[in-house]
Formats: C-alpha cells, structure tokens, sequence
C-alpha cells in the first residue's frame, strides 16, 4: 500500500483538520471467495456507491461506532479470475478495506483487499506529488549551491492545499490583531470570493494572499456588501507569526 501522504511542516500542522475534510481516491486490487460474473459485481459495487453506514475495522485508530460516509464513485476496472481492479473515491474517513469486506458480505461469500494506492488526496494527486529522493536533492542543491528553485517545487506553501476554501481577504491593519487572537470584524475585510455561507469555513489571507489563519463565517457573503458593524469571522486556526505585520491596535 502507497501512494500519496501530504506533509505539513511548521504552523502549517495545525491545519490537518481541515485538509482531512478533503475527498480522497485510491486504485485498488480486491479478492472474491468466490467465482463471479461482472454483472454481479456491478450490482453489489452500486449498493456501495453514495451514502453508506460503515464500522471501523477492528484494527482502526478510532471508535468503532457506526457512522455515515460518502462513495463518490466505485469504477470496475478490469477482473481476473477471482480478483478486481477498482477505482474509488470517497469521504475522507472512509475505510477502504471495510468497504472491500462489506462488498463481500453482499456478495455473499466474502472479498479481502489485496493491494491499494492512495491516488488523490484533495487538490493534490499522484503527478504533483513528490519522493524522498526529491527532498534530498533539493536540500542538497540548496546546502552546497543555495539554490532553492527546486525546494520551492518540492515544498509549497500551505495556500496550494487550501484553495478550495473561499478566501476573505483583511486590511493590513487588522492582521496583527487576527495574529493575537481576535476575530475578524466587517471593517477589517478588504474582499472576498463569492459565495460564502453564514458557519462555512473559510481562509482568511492578507492582501498579498499569504495565509493568516483558518476560520467560521458569521456572515454571508451577501451580508458582508451590506453590512458596515459587526463580526465577519470567528478565527479558529492562526498560522502565521505574530511579530510578521506591525500592530495597528
């Protein structure tokens, strides 16, 4: 088993609850008990597709209470003899080879998973992704050379993981005191990407689109072009230095 594992280094650690909130994919191998026709593994997949209730694996890192995730999709991809090529992307949270073991209680003669790679995680997939080797190199050409051209395409900053989340973007007056634990009022926002929901989570950036921090809206978009008082978001996550923008408070 392999594939992607984003890396997240400094500050940017705190935020690895919210790229848990992203969809991943992976490409699979399973194994039926069983012989089968691909019709009858087409039928049993489309019963694993959408919403489903799963347990956690005995051998899991959280509780194994039942709870709903989402199957986005479950493609067939090619059968040999007893076992199955898949593609599948899911909820993040969800256990794949759980998935693998309830298809084979459908089935009704039990299914194992025999391979599985982790194809997508989020906005990153398998052609952005990069090796160990890469990390060593670019730290190389940066220790003997100082050139950083190839770190900077090995490591990226953390607004690359985050872009699906809409952006609200802050007065430069007002980042120091986002940066000492305020949340964020109506006339410290400069704008915003449309649309924004009142509790949906958001990215709040300075000017220049570095990240400040992560946060709720408790405005919609449309109230924050009409509103001129109040509160705009409430700051959950902060990641950038204190000591970065001057206080203007």
């Amino acid at each position: 088993m392999s594939g992607i594992l984003i890396v997240l280094l400094g500050n940017s650690t705190g935020l690895v609850s919210y790229l848990h909130l992203f969809g991943k994919e992976y490409v699979g191998v399973g194994e039926l008990h069983c012989d089968f026709s691909r019709q009858e593994l087409l039928d049993s997949i489309k019963l694993l597709t959408g919403k489903i209730y799963q347990r956690p694996p005995l051998r899991s890192s959280v509780s194994r209470r039942i709870r709903v995730r989402e199957v986005y999709y479950f493609d067939l991809l090619e059968i040999k003899e007893r076992r199955f090529l898949f593609r599948v992307g899911t909820e993040s949270g969800t256990y794949i080879r759980k998935l693998i073991h309830d298809l084979g209680l459908i089935m009704g003669c039990g299914a194992h998973m025999v391979e599985l790679r982790r194809t997508k995680d989020g906005p990153f997939d398998e052609s952005r992704a990069k090796s160990l080797w890469d990390v060593l190199v670019a730290k190389k050409l940066f220790d003997d050379e100082h050139d950083e051209s190839y770190m900077r395409e090995v490591i990226l900053p953390i607004e690359h993981a985050l872009f699906s989340f809409p952006s609200v973007y802050v007065k430069d007056s007002a980042v120091s005191a986002l940066c000492h634990g305020a949340n964020l009022a109506i006339g410290g926002v400069s704008s915003f990407e449309e649309p924004i929901n009142r509790d949906e989570i958001v990215a709040v950036k300075t000017l220049k689109g570095e990240l400040i921090g992560m946060g709720r809206a408790m405005r919609t978009s449309q109230e924050l072009k009409t509103i001129k008082n109040g509160w705009a978001v409430k700051m959950e996550r902060i990641i950038m230095r204190r000591d970065l923008y001057p206080k203007m408070w």
